[in-house]
């Protein structure tokens, strides 16, 4: 998971007007959805003034069901690998399930790191083709049953001249959470905080946005993707503590130098993201790939990656790594 900075709600502790996630002033009529193919340059503008947007569409139902064939089947395969065996990971407790690094043993999901839906959109958001950079990939379950869970609103890693610098626009990191599940009132469902990527804190985002601020679940059916920037203050609504829900997250960098500015200069060369994790690892036929396009998205290595690499891709040296089962 990528590294979240927890804002907690210290402020509404105490006061039965305010809910346990957020400010309580949920969003109750629906958010826009977009057609990513017939309708890709609304939906950019829309990212670009509000910092998420929703795709409907993007997965095919033969794509949905192989997808949650794979989660099934992994589970049975590699249950360590998500949390499932003797080995929980502290981090999740509460959170549900993750399969952190599925690419490492299953080819099979390559067609996936660029989804033909959403990989269009998300380069537009990030540059370019040539700026997109894959950062992470990996699957989620709240199983059923789970219970309520502890998610406060956060953002997730962010760069401070985003508060300063012009234009805003293209974002550090990006973040695509596909539904793999329906997900309604009553699921667990993913929720943002609109316009919210330029405050720090939730707390001054309430105070800002005023009338305007609000915390709109995001409900759609199997095969729904949000994209959102990972500075805008988003969180886990629980629903009904009783209903399953499965996804797939995929987290994007943005690689290469643009031209922008900040106040009192003329030029601001503003430099590609840094890593997102210290141990996510890329398998060998990716990041070592004979297609140019393919090597140039999976370059943004961390010191984890490259000791790998450097060791000839030693299966030790990955098990010595952080969520490196195998």
């Amino acid at each position: 998971m990528a590294v979240v900075k927890l804002v907690q709600q210290a402020n509404n502790a105490g006061d039965p007007k305010l809910a346990t996630q957020g400010y309580g002033r949920i969003k109750r009529t629906p958010t826009p959805s977009f057609d990513p193919r017939r309708e890709a340059d609304a939906a950019v503008a829309y990212f670009e003034a509000h910092g998420f947007v929703v795709l409907s569409n993007c997965l095919s139902a033969e794509e949905l069901a192989w997808l949650n064939a794979f989660c099934e089947r992994s589970q049975a395969e590699r249950p360590d690998a998500w949390g499932l065996g003797d080995r929980r990971k502290p981090h999740h407790r509460n959170q549900g399930l993750i399969y952190s690094q599925p690419l490492l043993d299953y080819p099979e999901l390559d067609p996936y790191t660029r989804h033909p839906s959403s990989y269009p959109i998300v380069c537009r958001l990030l540059g370019g083709e040539e700026h997109a950079r894959f950062a992470e990939f990996n699957f989620r379950e709240t199983p059923e049953g789970a219970g309520a869970g502890a998610m406060n609103f956060h953002h997730d890693a962010v760069r401070e001249d985003r508060l300063v610098r012009a234009p805003y626009n293209p974002v550090d990191w990006l973040c695509a959470i596909h539904y793999l599940t329906d997900t309604g009132p009553g699921t667990p469902a993913f929720c943002v905080v609109p316009d919210s990527n330029r405050y720090e804190t939730l707390a001054e985002a309430h105070q800002a946005l005023g009338d305007a601020y609000c915390e709109a679940p995001l409900y759609g059916p199997a095969g729904t993707c949000i994209l959102y920037d990972t500075a805008t203050h988003h969180t886990r609504l629980d629903g009904d503590g009783q209903q399953m829900r499965r996804t797939w997250h995929q987290y994007y960098a943005r690689g290469g130098w643009l031209r922008s500015s900040l106040p009192q200069t003329s030029r601001y060369m503003r430099p590609p993201t840094p890593v997102l994790t210290d141990w996510n690892l890329f398998p060998e036929r990716l990041a070592l790939s004979p297609d140019p396009k393919v090597r140039l998205f999976f370059s943004h290595w961390n010191t984890s990656m490259g000791e790998w690499a450097a060791s000839g891709f030693d299966p030790a040296v990955r098990a010595a790594m952080p969520r490196g089962e195998q």
